[in-house]
């Protein structure tokens, strides 16, 4: 539901788009939402000389020190065009050709044309008359014309065609305009008008005598042709010529531009503010009427029904606000407004404190004074009986109005207590109640009466009176709680608790209901008996309130120290009901008039609603008039347009961001929206395509900012909305690319995969290369040290071995010769230990053989002659293993082995080696008798130290686990 009723407003709005706005002729000039930028705003320079709003939006300002542009919030600075600086350049007239191309024409710099960011220079050397131009217009078919002081020159595809003083009578041209017929009449510097036939100017016999000191001209959408001087305006139509004449002149007769508004009327800009003149009359804004200097330079109205106006300090804004307000620039007596009626007859009143009473026919206003009968000329009150009689409580007492005109009063003289009236009330029975600053009387039938004792509440002040449904009267007293009572019967008034004190104001809706606004406590609701209180915290805009009304749209316009608000009736039913736990205020802001609304207090009433629907406010500086049926003012979106982008602190345009190179990824974006009525209310959101996944909120801001950026394809989009939140997104992105570093490109991680595999397995094989050089080098060292002992210690071993063989064999049998024998079987067996050793200094096993084998092969050589079992579980390995571990393992086995040979008594040996494409594990188990770990001497028991060094040179694991008459086990685990 809520998208359909967005797709239909959207509609609405883009119908809205297609039409030309004008500002609402039936306003004064001094109606209008006036809006001054000077260069406290941020107007680079004050005195403005032309002003053009360009297809895109962009409002363009002249100045005295070069080209200004202006989106409603900030103005840019052209700094340099075709090599001038912009402070040396003078623009004094600008124009937008079909092609929506911007010319710039300059006082003594030449014409300039602007057109997708190329400034193209024209000058006396291309063909100009001068470097000084007057005037500067285009013709139906898109030329573009120039007056110059030595001539006039048409531009058309950039050739320029220039008429000089063969072809006119003064070469002087100070203005020029094309008429309906789609002529070009020229005028010169002594007020001769020609007009252009095609092939030559051909002089007007029709111009006035008197006519001279041209300065601008006009033609009219009605044919007239008009023509101001420095000495007054002229209407020359059907051959005949008019001057205005003083008493309906413009501002000043200093005529300086002229141009024409949608609704037909004549703008005039002087010497002395600026008029429109319509066939109804001249109307004038003057300084003193707000305008920001006198000297009014340029007029021109925007697409949006803006009127500008450019003076010698500042540019002057003009458009439709929601509410009409009426001063004394209107007519009204004075800007110190009091209460505001309307009677039975339709009539609407004001009065004013020191002006009298005004009342307003439509038009204008027409004043009442003490002159006229009235009491006095300060107004404090007024009511409005059934009978068409109008009452008017003044400081000097009551005077009664019939027909327009004053037919009574009464002071204190007629029985009222004092002559300050502070507020009256007509009942359902035909009685007027007058409040005083000293008490409260009764008015009926001519007759001023005391309220009684039973009122005798109402000795004192009263504030505002007030009515319900059930026919009860109430009364504010200046200090204490609000009174109620009947009137007629016996029962006296009663106050109405501490929750209804401080009462200025009260309001009887359609329902019956009373509303009571008080002096700094929110807002009451009497319904049939029970309070509802109503406040800031609950939602209400205010809580000191001085008046209030309703509208066709059930909601409650409350006037308040702080301007006028609106807040829906049966939000606040529903509020007191317990329905809802918050209500929401809609304030009329002051930023729509730059007036100060503040509504009047103490007066009664101070707001009221007219048989039209129109409400009426009165506040400290005249009155505003609300149509509750037309605040809104639907515009069509505004045009986004995406203006700079800053690139690590570098401008670039939008157009030329191109691909960035590896870390440039700090991006700022430039945006705005391009609408003069509520520029400040334009809401933006943006997004990255490529990064952002949704829409960004941005509120008013107009940047938006990226830092650290990843690689990649990016393009920014914004929109800018208004204020229905309908959006309009820019018409073209800014696509960009940032570069990725090396690291970051898709190919560089499986790249360094790659080379970093392939410096792995180089430097793998160098290791395995060197380790093989270097067991070379030991299998070179143990055969030496194999050939030395075989060729010293083994010879020697092998030769006492022998002498002492050949000594036991001489000696008789006997217990020495038998110790012998064993002496020599102990040193043969000890030579063939060596001689294995040195066997396994020499042997090296290559892939082929396989650890396994060479195990089996020392385990059965040590067990052989023994008596010992061996139980082999070898495996071969899934894989060669590096000469270095299979050796260093086959040493561990081998001394394993020789230790359960020789210390163990072992009847049983199991010797295992098992090998997975990971790891290789050594065990060789006895059944022994073992030893308890802690009786191995650690620095003597070089078997074990040998095995365990082995096992640490390999990167090996190794485990010894022994215990008296267990047996005694080792194991070895290494990474294959």
């Amino acid at each position: 539901m809520r998208l359909l009723v967005r797709f239909v407003l959207l509609l609405a709005v883009l119908a809205l788009a297609s039409r030309s706005y004008a500002l609402d002729p039936a306003r004064t000039l001094s109606q209008y939402v006036h809006r001054i930028w000077q260069v406290q705003q941020g107007l680079p320079q004050a005195s403005i000389y032309s002003i053009v709003e360009t297809r895109d939006g962009y409002l363009w300002l002249g100045t005295q020190t070069g080209l200004v542009k202006f989106d409603g919030v900030r103005f840019t600075t052209i700094d340099e065009m075709d090599g001038l600086s912009s402070a040396d350049i003078w623009v004094t007239h600008l124009l937008e050709d079909s092609r929506h191309a911007l010319w710039i024409g300059t006082n003594q710099s030449g014409l300039l044309r602007l057109q997708d960011g190329v400034v193209t220079r024209y000058s006396e050397r291309d063909g100009l008359p001068s470097g000084t131009v007057q005037c500067l217009f285009a013709d139906r078919s898109g030329a573009v014309w120039v007056c110059t002081p030595n001539g006039i020159a048409e531009l058309t595809h950039g050739r320029v065609r220039a008429f000089g003083a063969a072809q006119l009578a003064s070469v002087d041209i100070r203005a020029a305009c094309v008429n309906r017929d789609g002529a070009i009449v020229a005028a010169d510097d002594h007020a001769r008008l020609s007009t252009w036939n095609g092939t030559r100017f051909v002089p007007e016999t029709s111009s006035p005598p008197e006519l001279s000191g041209v300065q601008t001209m006009l033609c009219a959408a009605d044919g007239a042709l008009w023509v101001g001087t420095a000495d007054g305006l002229w209407r020359m139509r059907d051959g005949r010529a008019d001057r205005l004449t003083l008493g309906d002149s413009p501002a000043d007769n200093a005529i300086l531009t002229l141009t024409e508004s949608r609704d037909g009327s004549v703008l005039a800009g002087t010497k002395n503010g600026f008029s429109r003149i319509r066939s109804d009359g001249i109307e004038s804004f003057r300084p003193q009427d707000g305008l920001s200097q006198s000297t009014v330079y340029s007029l021109y109205e925007d697409h949006e029904g803006s009127l500008w106006a450019a003076t010698k300090h500042g540019l002057n804004q003009f458009l439709d606000g929601r509410g009409i307000p009426y001063t004394t620039s209107e007519g009204l007596p004075s800007n110190d407004t009091g209460p505001v009626l309307q009677d039975r007859d339709g009539q609407i009143w004001v009065g004013t404190i020191g002006g009298g009473l005004a009342r307003f026919d439509g038009h204008g206003f027409h004043a009442l004074t003490t002159r006229d009968g009235l009491a006095s000329n300060d107004i404090y009150a007024l009511a409005a009986d059934d009978a068409g009689t109008l009452w008017v409580g003044t400081s000097a007492g009551l005077s009664k109005l019939r027909h327009g005109r004053v037919d009574g009063r009464w002071t204190t003289a007629q029985g009222l207590p004092t002559n300050h009236i502070r507020a009256l009330f007509h009942d359902r029975d035909g009685a007027l109640w007058i409040a005083t600053s000293g008490g409260t009387v009764v008015l009926k039938n001519g007759i001023v009466r005391a309220p009684g004792a039973r009122d005798a509440s109402l000795h004192g002040a009263v504030l505002a009176f007030g009515e319900d449904g059930d026919r009860h009267l109430y009364a504010a007293p200046e200090s204490g709680a609000l009174q109620r009572w009947t009137p007629g019967a016996s029962v006296p008034s009663m106050p109405l608790g501490p929750a209804l004190d401080h009462v200025d104001a009260m309001y009887q809706d359609a329902d019956g209901l009373l509303w009571a606004g008080t002096l700094g406590d929110g807002l009451r609701l009497i319904d049939h008996g029970t309070v509802h209180t109503f406040s800031v915290l609950d939602g209400l805009f205010d809580d000191a309130i001085y008046g209030i009304v309703s509208d066709d749209h059930d909601r409650l316009w409350m006037a308040c120290s702080k301007g006028i608000f609106s807040v829906s009736r049966s939000d606040l039913r529903r509020f007191a009901a317990g329905e809802i736990h918050r209500f929401v205020s809609s304030p009329y802001s002051p930023t729509d008039v730059l007036r100060t609304i503040e509504c009047k207090s103490g007066v009664q009433p101070v707001a009221a609603r007219m048989r039209d629907g129109r409400l009426w406010f009165s506040t400290i500086r005249g009155l505003l008039v609300l149509d509750p049926s037309h605040l809104d003012r639907r515009f069509a979106p505004p045009p986004v347009v995406i203006e700079e982008v800053t690139v690590d602190g570098e401008r670039r345009s939008p157009v030329g961001v191109g691909p960035l190179p590896p870390g440039r990824n700090n991006i700022d974006f430039r945006y705005t929206g391009l609408s003069f009525v509520v520029p400040t209310r334009i809401t933006f959101r943006y997004r990255l395509d490529g990064f952002d996944r949704t829409w960004v909120d941005a509120g008013t801001r107009r940047e938006a900012f990226y830092t650290n950026l990843p690689p990649g394809h990016f393009t920014f989009r914004a929109a800018a909305c208004n204020l229905d939140d309908v959006c309009q997104e820019s018409q073209a992105g800014v696509a960009f690319v940032i570069e990725p570093r090396l690291y970051q490109r898709a190919w560089f991680f499986p790249l360094a995969a790659v080379l970093l595999a392939a410096g792995g397995l180089s430097a793998y094989r160098l290791r395995i290369h060197r380790l093989r050089k270097e067991f070379d080098l030991i299998l070179a060292e143990r055969s030496r040290i194999a050939r030395e002992l075989h060729d010293t210690l083994l010879q020697g071993f092998a030769g006492i071995t022998m002498a002492m063989q050949a000594l036991a064999s001489r000696l008789k049998p006997s217990d020495e010769r038998h110790a012998l024998e064993e002496i020599v079987e102990d040193a043969g067996s000890s030579l063939r230990a060596v001689r294995r050793s040195l066997a396994g200094l020499r042997d090296r096993h290559d892939a082929s053989s396989g650890l396994a084998a060479a195990i089996a092969d020392v385990s059965r050589q040590l067990t052989g002659a023994n008596g010992i079992r061996l139980k082999l579980a070898l495996g071969d390995s899934p894989r060669p293993l590096p000469a270095d571990i299979e050796y260093n393992m086959l040493r561990i086995a081998q001394e394993a082995v020789l230790n359960a040979v020789r210390h163990s008594g072992a009847r049983t040996l199991h010797v295992a080696l098992d090998s997975t494409r990971n790891l290789v594990r050594l065990s060789v188990e006895d059944d022994g008798s073992g030893f308890a770990e802690a009786d191995v001497p650690s620095t003597t028991h070089y078997g074990l130290i040998g095995m365990r060094e082995r096992a640490a040179q390999i990167g090996a694991t190794f485990h010894l686990t022994s215990a008296p008459g267990r047996g005694t086990a080792v194991s070895v685990v290494v990474g294959a």
